[in-house]
């Protein structure tokens, strides 16, 4: 596992969780690791002003099925219509040739930390209950056991008080990339 800093849109953004296609076994996302632990680097933006980039606390993903191709061409949009929202939100993958599975683990009161997917995500809760805001409009919506919900790479957070488990489908994830990119905490 290692943690790299890179400019991403002009923010800077914590990459966590760079695995290679070699990598054996499941690799699993933490809030603490020791590369968090020894990496005493200092994080800037693009103007080198220090900047503080979130961290998950009680929230874990278990990859249960690294990068796998589809054999034909595979593109999707997919609309998302908010109850709250009067706009929907688009996603357009031209290329979504690629699928991770993952499991996600909210432990009682965990805080997943300000995060975006390269791609996109499809979840389906198995137990218990999340608040997933996203930096669009900082509206906290609730999702609980036996819901299905698309996550559509924006910058968000998904929390939960009681703890909570979802599976989850990552399309659209570059071979070779991580899933999951922490970014600077969002004021809501």
């Amino acid at each position: 596992m290692t943690t790299e800093t890179e400019p991403i849109d002009g923010i800077l953004r914590r990459t966590v969780l760079k695995a290679s296609a070699a990598a054996a076994g499941a690799l699993t996302l933490s809030g603490t690791t020791a590369a968090d632990e020894d990496d005493e680097e200092d994080d800037y933006d693009e103007n080198d002003d220090e900047v503080e980039v979130d961290e998950p606390d009680g929230f874990d993903v278990e990859v249960i099925a690294e990068h796998a191709p589809f054999a034909d061409e595979v593109a999707a949009t997919f609309e998302v219509t908010y109850d709250d929202a009067d706009e929907p939100i688009t996603v357009d993958l031209d290329d979504a040739s690629t699928v991770i599975l993952a499991e996600a683990t909210w432990e009682e009161g965990a805080e997943s930390g300000w995060h975006r997917h390269p791609g996109m995500s499809i979840v389906r809760m198995i137990e218990g209950e999340i608040e997933h805001t996203m930096e669009d409009d900082c509206v906290p919506r609730t999702y609980s056991a036996g819901d299905a919900w698309i996550d559509p790479g924006h910058v968000h957070k998904a929390d939960s008080e009681e703890g909570a488990l979802a599976h989850v489908t990552f399309l659209g994830i570059p071979d070779g990339e991580p899933a999951t990119e922490w970014v600077e905490p969002v004021e809501c």
